[in-house]
């Protein structure tokens, strides 16, 4: 009952290079690329949340360890 009920769904359509990167090439047109000036706006957020998450991380990381060491010191 399946194998009829597939019979009548989409046919899988053969791959073709050609077809490929003629698609890609009118997708890439409809792309509205970012300014020089949103680009550079966009790459100072972004490496801005990158070192603050980096800087969490490590403070964290610093203050645990800590932690940890004068729990395990405690207990000997």
């Amino acid at each position: 009952m399946a194998a009829q009920a597939n019979q009548g769904s989409k046919t899988k359509k053969k791959f073709s290079l050609a077809t490929y990167i003629k698609e890609t090439k009118q997708e890439l047109k409809r792309v509205i690329w970012p300014t020089k000036n949103e680009l550079l706006k966009n790459t100072g957020v972004v490496l801005t949340v990158v070192i603050s998450s980096a800087i969490l991380v490590w403070g964290l990381d610093t203050l645990l360890s800590g932690a940890l060491g004068f729990i395990l010191k405690i207990g000997k």
